[in-house]
């Protein structure tokens, strides 16, 4: 049974193990076919998921801060990401599964709105916020450090509240997957995390009755990592 067969069969967790084991004989040419299929059925359940969690605060009337909060892949995808691996010549590589996402999923930003409405109901939750490619390209304009890409804002900042953010780091080799910091958990294994949690990574560490019970009915709709 190959890798791809056994993803879909539900083997989600220990197929990515695998691969990550796999380090950089992942891309050879032998075994890479069966890992891009990995990859593209994941993040096509990723843009999945993003939608269907879209739709549910839509129904609850939830306020976003932005007024796109899913966006589609840029037509120019592959231009910017040649332009991010620019960016970083010298200093390392951006991992396959940035790359993918971007191919595929586009961007998202579930923030509320705190500007205008400073009442947040989740505070700390920690909604998914990924930025455009250009958006990822303007913050790296200038230099951002060597060996990490600023990603995303931390669970407090996408309240207005601290000032750090998550950083993705950048491998000194091709890599299928590279470590999200401050979680310590690969890019992928995040994802998978903030959707088991519908959207809002520290969903399970808050106590919002409200939160949980949006959780328990858009949990069953949406697919696993």
């Amino acid at each position: 049974m190959t890798l791809s067969d056994r993803y879909l069969k539900g083997e989600t967790q220990a197929v990515y193990e695998e691969i990550y084991a796999l380090g950089e004989i992942a891309f050879d040419p032998a075994i890479f076919p069966q890992i891009d299929k990995v990859l593209r059925t994941t993040f096509h359940r990723a843009a999945f998921n993003i939608a269907v969690i879209y739709k549910g605060l839509q129904d609850i009337d939830y306020q976003f801060l932005s007024s796109h909060p899913i966006t589609a892949p840029d037509p120019n995808t592959e231009l910017l990401l040649q332009e991010l691996k620019q960016r970083f010549q010298g200093s390392g590589h951006i991992p396959l599964s940035l790359k993918y996402f971007y191919r595929i999923v586009g961007s998202c930003d579930l923030t509320w709105d705190w500007k205008n409405k400073p009442d947040i109901p989740w505070v700390g939750a920690d909604p998914l916020q990924m930025p455009t490619l250009n958006e990822l390209l303007d913050m790296t304009n200038g230099g951002i450090g060597n060996y990490d890409l600023l990603l995303s804002a931390d669970n407090l900042q996408k309240d207005n509240i601290s000032g750090d953010c998550y950083c993705l780091e950048i491998t000194p080799y091709p890599a299928i997957d590279s470590l999200f910091e401050s979680w310590d958990i690969p890019f992928i294994e995040y994802l998978r995390i903030t959707f088991n949690n519908c959207g809002f990574a520290m969903a399970d560490r808050c106590d919002y009755e409200y939160l949980q019970e949006f959780c328990k009915s858009v949990r069953p709709l949406l697919k696993p990592l």
